[in-house]
């Protein structure tokens, strides 16, 4: 005897009316839909919004997700979190004719039906590690949720006084991408994107999380950047500076391992002599990076537990030191002036007073690992 379907939860004609009015004032006109045709627990149909001038990409909106009330925990049960639809951008010669193209129609019925299967809910910051690539197209193996990135209005669409639908901008992420969300959090993966990175899922896009991050624990490249970019007047190679001057700790006091230390006799020799910069050491031989695979045992557990760039404020961190020491020599009121577009670190001179006066900082959190 064939089990009878549940009767599908639908919005109310007039839910329905105020979400299309929504999406259309807030993501663009809809051309086009794709309409479930054989639906359980809720029918999710998938609206296209071709691209503009203004826009240019194609947008996709979920529709019928959210007349599901999923279950959202008891502390968050004021914030009218219970309903939530979808929004997908993909680049503007996306054919949706070609079966190869169809998986982000397949990627938010999936997502969209969640809640419901696995009696769960999702919101701001959630993500899904599928494990595999979503598609053989596609080498993206996750998702992460944020808030729409259309606009402010965009997010939120009100049925009623007490009800709202939320709507969710998917991120399509690589394997490097969720990996670095799980370990520091959604909020520091946010900033490692640009906007169009963000919005627009394209599958030829770059990661923007190296492949081999969790090795890397500072790289040359990242702060000079910011000296290019916001036309610092500074050195380059000050970009180095404090980066340098852990390394240079670490081979005083015996962190660097042995394969290292032999490969690199005579330069490290001549670092400790002075007869070679060791910043120029960093540049030139390590590829401007820190790693974890040049320091021992006790190197590395001291680096992850010292070199932290997404360390709560409560917590000392090395970047935080290094900021620290940037304030003290300057004086808060040039460390704050506009000279410095924030990065004041980028400034201080490299010395030998520089590479004292951030030992202290550093012996400080060795004495504090090893209680």
């Amino acid at each position: 005897m064939n089990k009878k379907k549940k009767e599908l939860e639908l919005y109310t004609q007039e839910q329905h009316e105020l979400l299309e009015k929504h999406i259309e004032e807030h993501f663009g006109e809809i051309s086009n839909y794709y309409q479930e045709t054989d639906p359980e627990d809720v029918r999710v149909d998938i609206y296209v919004i071709p691209p503009t001038i203004e826009k240019r990409f194609y947008t996709l909106v979920t529709m019928g997700m959210g007349a599901h009330k999923m279950k959202v925990p008891e502390e968050y049960a004021e914030d009218k979190l219970e309903r939530a639809e979808l929004v997908l951008c993909l680049p503007p010669n996306w054919d949706f004719e070609s079966e190869c193209c169809g998986w982000p129609l397949h990627l938010l019925k999936m997502i969209a039906k969640l809640p419901i299967e696995k009696k769960s809910w999702l919101a701001w910051g959630h993500s899904i590690d599928y494990g595999n690539t979503i598609s053989d197209e596609a080498q993206f193996c996750a998702i992460m949720l944020i808030d729409s990135l259309f606009s402010l209005e965009s997010t939120v669409c009100k049925l009623s006084d007490d009800d709202e639908v939320n709507f969710y901008q998917v991120v399509p992420l690589f394997r490097s991408e969720i990996d670095f969300k799980i370990k520091n959090g959604a909020n520091n993966l946010v900033r490692e994107f640009n906007k169009n990175s963000l919005m627009i899922a394209d599958p030829d896009r770059k990661p923007v999380i190296n492949e081999n991050y969790a090795n890397i624990i500072d790289s040359y490249e990242n702060h000079a950047k910011k000296i290019d970019e916001k036309e610092l007047d500074t050195l380059d190679i000050n970009a180095a500076n404090h980066i340098a001057a852990f390394l240079k700790w670490c081979i005083a006091h015996k962190m660097i391992n042995d394969e290292f230390k032999s490969y690199f006799a005579e330069e490290i020799a001549a670092v400790k002599s002075g007869e070679f910069d060791i910043r120029r050491f960093l540049i030139n031989n390590l590829g401007g990076e820190l790693t974890k695979d040049i320091l021992t045992d006790e190197g590395v557990k001291f680096a992850e537990f010292y070199y932290d760039f997404y360390s709560d404020d409560d917590f000392d961190s090395y970047p935080g030191d290094v900021d620290k020491m940037a304030l003290k020599y300057f004086g808060k009121e040039r460390y704050e002036s506009d000279e410095f577009h924030d990065e004041a670190y980028l400034f201080v001179p490299f010395s030998d007073d520089y590479i004292k006066n951030m030992y202290k900082y550093i012996n400080k959190a060795y004495k504090k690992f090893k209680s």
